[in-house]
């Protein structure tokens, strides 16, 4: 098999850890099964792609897509029963270095480990029902005051609040505009107003721009309350691995299970984001009373490390809730709520899941809202009316070729002269977080790098870069690697721009500070970043977005790409695309292998996902 395997490395199909690993693991089996290295190698490359396990019905597969036919991988059954031979291969419960579960799903052990314990903690903390005080109804009135919408229209935060004080663990998804933060704060203070002590509040959110996104929203969401009630809530937000004190040196946290953080309730914005291990450390560092409200968009782009952990934790996303939960709902609100029939089910997930519906921020007139729908539902003929009309807020730019470039580098130097005529590190930044080019794809024309070979041409043209220079003034940079002792984060995006001393240093926003600087020697992989894919810009708005996708069809392109994509902006969007691609763009979903799912809901009948994503 190793020959295969080499052949698969030289088609860049597999990466040489993959294969390393696919060695470790045959010398340590005695060469027992023969089909263990290329099962080995596979699920070392989904860990890769974005899995967390690999099934066995998938591997004949990938061995097809890479254009070999073997047909002792074409029966799951037999292979299970194969590989389960090997010493190497483990079932739940084994301590192997791989792992095969009931549903013949083959994982690394770390990555079996990380499901296995986040879905033992989620699942005990969404047992029970809390029983709030008797003035927390007249508390929630207060602060969700009755609108104008018609008497049975159900408002769905203050559904929200009141989930929070019957569970101890909460997920709030929506879109964006939909009021998670504006629902969170409300909830802080009311948790805040019924507790007999002071509450520890901890607020985090997965990247540095996402802690300080969050942070901001809190303290605009503080005034709208009470002052009495907007004193006892926090507003200072940190990221998660500074929550947990990460120790580079250790290559772990200071938090753990045995030195739990001393904490009652902790949010966590931007949930889509986390990976499986992240979620893993973060559950063990928290005390068992502690209560935990995750805030996300379903909908969105999963983590770009392994996982589709929000994804898995929503389930389908249907209500309504248990008949107990629902009562006490009702008591709480007076909303007009049903209850499932199935009284019985196991998911108690589903009673921890409120999905807020309405966007206060895009109008009924909004192309980007309405667009953004049509593309979340997944409906070609909507799409379709969309581009037949004109909106303010939406354009759509078909030309290729030398108009496009054209119709670019007037975008280009329209969102970026403002970056280089700022008279100070902080103004940049500012100008350089109001507009963004987001891109499908790294390369190409149409990609990352492309764009950015086009605005270091244009601006040396205009004379704002100097002939040579690789660094300069006003440079627009993003951080490609995780650098905890920095606390910097891939995704991170900043400005090259001299410090007081004259120096050329980077600067980035800070939650604390308001911007740092910090010396390019220092700095972790970075690239330049005039234009960011889709999936870096993940918990990220813009006033006004450009995004662009390739000329041609590819697998990368989804639903959820677009959805995220169009979604980054707040008050305009310009999209240069075709129709066409846009319509098969609509109809591919991005589907992660996991066993989170079925993990987290007891239930065999929870696939854990029949298609493979290739998005990298």
């Amino acid at each position: 098999m190793m020959p295969l395997l080499q052949s698969l490395l030289s088609a860049r199909f597999l990466r040489p850890i993959d294969v390393q690993a696919a060695r470790l693991l045959e010398r340590l089996s005695g060469g027992r099964c023969p089909e263990l290295p290329v099962a080995a190698a596979f699920a070392s490359w989904a860990t890769g792609q974005g899995h967390t396990c690999l099934p066995l019905s998938a591997l004949s597969v990938l061995l097809a897509e890479a254009g070999i036919e073997d047909a002792r991988f074409a029966d799951p059954a037999a292979l299970r029963t194969r590989l389960l031979a090997a010493p190497v291969v483990g079932r739940p419960g084994d301590f192997q270095p791989l792992i095969l579960d009931e549903e013949n799903q083959l994982y690394l052990y770390r990555f079996f480990s990380f499901e296995e314990n986040i879905a033992s903690a989620l699942r005990q903390r969404a047992l029970g029902i809390e029983t709030p005080p008797a003035e927390a109804a007249t508390l929630l009135a207060g602060l969700f005051p009755a609108r104008t919408a018609p008497p049975e229209a159900i408002d769905w935060q203050r559904i929200a609040a009141a989930l929070a004080l019957l569970k101890r663990f909460l997920v709030i998804s929506g879109g964006p505009g939909t009021g998670k933060t504006y629902t969170v704060a409300r909830i802080l203070a009311v948790l805040a107003a019924l507790s007999p002590h002071k509450l520890r509040i901890g607020l985090a959110a997965p990247t540095g721009k996402a802690a300080l996104r969050l942070q901001e929203s809190i303290r605009n969401a503080k005034a709208t309350l009470p002052p009495a009630m907007a004193a006892l809530i926090p507003d200072q937000a940190q990221t998660l691995h500074r929550l947990l004190g990460f120790q580079s040196s250790l290559h772990g946290f200071l938090h753990n299970r045995a030195n739990p953080l001393h904490l009652d309730l902790l949010i966590l914005d931007e949930a889509s984001m986390i990976d499986v291990p992240l979620m893993a450390a973060m559950l063990a560092s928290l005390p068992a009373a502690c209560r935990v409200i995750l805030l996300g968009d379903r909908d969105q782009l999963a983590s770009v490390e392994a996982g589709n952990l929000f994804g898995d934790i929503c389930g389908s996303g249907a209500l309504p809730w248990s008949q107990a939960l629902t009562e006490q709902l009702k008591r709480l609100t007076g909303s007009p709520l049903a209850a499932r029939a199935d009284t019985a089910a196991a998911d108690a997930l589903a009673d921890c899941l409120a999905v807020l519906r309405t966007s206060h921020r895009f109008r009924e007139e909004s192309g980007i809202g309405a667009l953004a729908r049509a593309v979340n539902t997944g409906s070609t003929a909507a799409l379709e009316a969309i581009l037949l009309r004109p909106y303010p807020d939406l354009h759509l730019e078909e030309r290729t070729g030398q108009p496009q470039t054209a119709r670019l580098r007037e975008e280009i130097e329209r969102f970026f002269t403002p970056v280089f005529t700022a008279a100070s590190a902080s103004t940049a930044l500012l100008e350089l977080g109001r507009c963004r080019i987001l891109c499908a794809l790294r390369e190409g024309p149409s990609g990352v790098d492309g764009i950015n070979v086009l605005a270091e041409t244009l601006f040396r043209g205009k004379g704002y870069i100097n002939a040579g220079d690789q660094c300069y003034r006003g440079m627009p940079i993003i951080i490609l690697r995780n650098d905890y002792h920095l606390n910097l984060f891939n995704g991170d995006t900043g400005i090259l721009w001299p410090d007081a001393g004259g120096v050329l240093s980077a600067w980035f926003p800070h939650e604390e500070k308001g911007i740092r600087s910090i010396a390019l020697a220092r700095l972790p992989s970075w690239q330049t970043s005039y234009a960011i894919t889709v999936h870096k810009s993940q918990g990220s708005e813009f006033m006004e977005v450009l995004l662009l996708l390739p000329h041609e069809d590819v697998q990368i392109l989804s639903r959820e790409l677009l959805y995220t994509g169009i979604t980054r902006a707040r008050e305009r969007l310009t999209l240069h695309g075709g129709k066409e691609l846009l319509l098969r763009a609509l109809q591919r979903r991005v589907v992660r292998y996991s066993g989170l799912n079925g993990k987290l809901r007891q239930d065999p009948d929870h696939p854990a996902g029949p298609a493979i994503d290739t998005r990298r």
